[in-house]
């Protein structure tokens, strides 16, 4: 099992892998200890089915997370590839974004970040994907224009059309710090509404 970050491709698949293969050794773990405690005091009272016990607590949090990632699925290496190979130098491509709020959960297959514009390409609920990150974006006062679609040829041809980063144009030195450290934070908030 490969460890997969945050907008690599395959993310998703991994977090479901991993968080139920995690719940499941802190089960299995609970589960023998409390046996072995019953077997040795023959009561259900004593320290090892408490510690027993304790285990469930860790694995609940593995299962809650596996739940959230259960309806949602990883984008193909092959279509993966394809989007990558129309990427312009300097963009930012995240793929399999689960972005979380405190009442749902929204799922966009790709992410792109250009100089000042940030596309998605959705399965589902492109309209709510939009609105929620164009949020996130606006309260945190970033230069970026959100556009969201759910159509797949639509969003290659702005990955074909899209300006490069690489390529924007500096009047100083300091310019471009400022634009190369607001384009950081705008990932690092990004990647902190991540699931």
């Amino acid at each position: 099992m490969n460890f997969k970050h945050k907008g690599e491709q395959g993310y998703i698949k991994f977090m479901k892998s991993f968080n139920l293969l995690v719940a499941f050794v802190l089960f299995v773990i609970a589960a023998i200890l409390f046996i072995i405690g019953l077997s040795i005091y023959d009561s259900k009272g004593n320290i090892l089915t408490i510690i027993g016990a304790l285990f469930i607590i860790p694995m609940a949090r593995f299962l809650t997370v596996w739940f959230l990632f259960l309806p949602y699925k990883s984008v193909s290496k092959q279509e993966y590839d394809k989007i990558f190979s129309l990427m312009k130098q300097g963009n930012l491509l995240y793929a399999d974004v689960l972005l979380t709020s405190t009442e749902k959960a929204y799922c966009a297959a790709y992410l792109v970040i250009t100089s000042d514009k940030i596309f998605a390409y959705t399965v589902k609920n492109c309209g709510k994907f939009q609105d929620y990150l164009a949020d996130i974006i606006k309260r945190r006062a970033f230069a970026y224009k959100v556009t969201c679609t759910d159509d797949e040829a639509k969003f290659q041809n702005f990955l074909k059309s899209a300006d490069s980063y690489a390529e924007q144009k500096f009047d100083d030195n300091e310019e471009k710090e400022a634009v190369t450290k607001e384009r950081s934070r705008l990932c690092e908030v990004l990647e902190s509404f991540m699931a």
